[in-house]
């Protein structure tokens, strides 16, 4: 199961790259917090990867969410997301960090997350889909990881 667990690895680290490259890091609590699952099946090998943050929140970054969809856009618990986020991103003070979620919630309640002009914040000028475009190269990744293996194997022979 080695070359399955560095396959794994290799998704991993593909994802947190497009992650970064899309703007998102900040803490680093989503690239540290993934996790895999390797099993066999009846018809070959499986791989999970899992977002284990609080409220799968790199799920929710890879899908968007519609505006019509942020239903309780002054949530304490939202607010006090984007005031943290706003202190580390922005380096706001405490009253000013406040205002500036109430802003970013009003915002993300009218035009969605995220937002047209987070972009700007992105090297590849999107800011979701992370997933399937770090994950889009797998299979020639796989066909060379599983390459490597056979000649390892061919060679201890």
């Amino acid at each position: 199961m080695t070359v399955y667990t560095d396959i794994a690895d290799e998704i991993i680290k593909l994802i947190a790259d497009e992650f970064t490259k899309q703007g998102h890091t900040l803490t680093g609590a989503f690239e540290s917090k993934m996790t895999y699952d390797v099993s066999e099946t009846s018809d070959g090998v499986r791989i999970r990867v899992y977002d284990n943050t609080e409220q799968t929140y790199g799920k929710i970054l890879d899908a968007g969410v519609r505006a019509d969809q942020i239903k309780f856009p002054y949530a304490r618990k939202r607010i006090a997301g984007l005031t943290n986020w706003a202190k580390l991103r922005l380096g706001a003070g405490d009253k000013e960090a406040v205002s500036i979620a109430y802003a970013v919630a009003t915002t993300h309640a009218r035009e969605g997350m995220p937002t047209p002009g987070s972009r700007r914040f992105s090297s590849t000028g999107k800011r979701t889909d992370f997933v399937a475009d770090a994950t889009k190269d797998i299979i020639e990744i796989t066909k060379r990881k599983l390459y490597e293996q056979i000649q390892t194997e061919i060679l201890t022979v």
